[in-house]
Order: structure tokens, then C-alpha cells, then sequence
């Protein structure tokens, strides 16, 4: 054939030259997955965030962040819920995320799965943790590595909760009475 392969061949420092940085484009909002991913919790007070969020949970779960402005007409809908969203990172897959969980209602009564899962995110901000739902507990079983796994590596983009809750709800966010969103709750669309 003539061809000279060796010449194809890459050094064992190709890499060297190399210098890249993964860019988050995007943030998912979601729980670990369930006996399947160990995760922690970013402990800084800074990457923790409440607010209400509109939960639609169809088909696919909808989170939209609203503008506080219009909070009184979208909790007309009855699926506007007091939430504190958690900043994440899986050890396989090193995927950063955001996850939410409701609080309590006014009178104190929690859902015994967010209690669990709240215990577990405490947990998380200094060790790796998996839940794993247990329906004859109605709750969260939580599980720790027992190896010794290395402390996770947080992304340098984003840089604040800001920017990665400017990712995650880059179009979902419900800032007029006249989003289609609402529209469609109302029965307008």
C-alpha cells in the first residue's frame, strides 16, 4: 500500500498542548437519580437560594422561576410552592445540577420524602451520599460511600448562584401576566 502509518501515529504527549475548559451551558434542575448516583452539596450558604418556584409536573417536570411582582395571580393556580434550591455534583459523570426541595406549609407539615431528602443534602455538604426511595418507609433511605472518595471538583463556570440559576431557568422564567404559561393555566390558549 506505501502508506506510511507510523506517521499517523500520536506522540505520548499529545495532550500536553492541549488546554481546554468545559463551558456549562447547562444546569439541570432535578434529584439525583435514585440508588444510582452518589453526590454532594455545595455547603456556602451563597449557593443555597429560596424563592417560589411554579411546578407544573406535566409530562415532563416544568419548574418556572416568577417574577415576585406577579406571585399574587400565579398563586391562584395552586402550584406555586416555597422552595430551597441546592447546588449538586454527581461523582460519576461529575454533573453539576440544582435540585429543589419544598419546605414545609405554614402549619409545619413536610412530606416525609423532602424531610428525608433534606437530611440527605446536609448530609452531602461533607460526605457522598445516594438516596434511594423506600415506599414501604415513605421516604428517602440515605447511603453513604463507604470508600474514601476524593472531594469534588466544583466548576469554575458558573461563578455564582446567579449566573447558575440564570442557566438552569434561561427559559423559564415567568416575568408577566402574559407568559403563555399562565395563559395556558387560565385556560387562554
Amino acid at each position: 500500500m506505501g502508506f506510511d502509518f507510523n506517521a499517523l501515529r500520536l506522540p505520548p504527549t499529545f495532550e500536553q498542548g492541549v488546554t481546554v475548559k468545559k463551558l456549562v451551558t447547562t444546569v439541570p434542575i432535578r434529584k439525583p437519580k435514585s440508588g444510582l448516583e452518589f453526590f454532594r452539596i455545595r455547603p456556602e450558604s451563597e449557593w443555597v437560594f429560596r424563592c417560589f418556584l411554579l411546578d407544573l409536573k406535566e409530562g415532563e417536570e416544568e419548574k418556572y422561576l416568577i417574577n415576585p411582582a406577579i406571585t399574587p395571580e400565579v398563586f391562584s393556580t395552586g402550584r406555586l410552592k416555597p422552595v430551597t434550591i441546592y447546588t449538586g455534583i454527581t461523582f460519576t459523570g461529575q454533573v453539576f445540577f440544582l435540585s429543589d426541595i419544598p419546605l414545609p406549609d405554614t402549619d409545619g407539615k413536610d412530606n416525609e420524602y423532602n424531610r428525608s431528602r433534606r437530611v440527605a443534602y446536609d448530609l452531602a455538604e461533607t460526605k457522598w451520599v445516594k438516596i434511594q426511595a423506600n415506599k414501604a418507609l415513605g421516604a428517602y433511605d440515605i447511603i453513604e460511600a463507604v470508600s474514601k472518595l476524593p472531594e469534588p471538583v466544583w466548576p469554575e463556570d458558573p461563578a455564582t448562584m446567579e449566573k447558575a440559576l440564570e442557566i438552569a431557568f434561561k427559559n423559564n422564567f415567568i416575568d408577566s401576566n402574559e407568559h403563555p404559561v399562565l395563559k395556558r393555566l387560565r385556560g387562554e390558549l
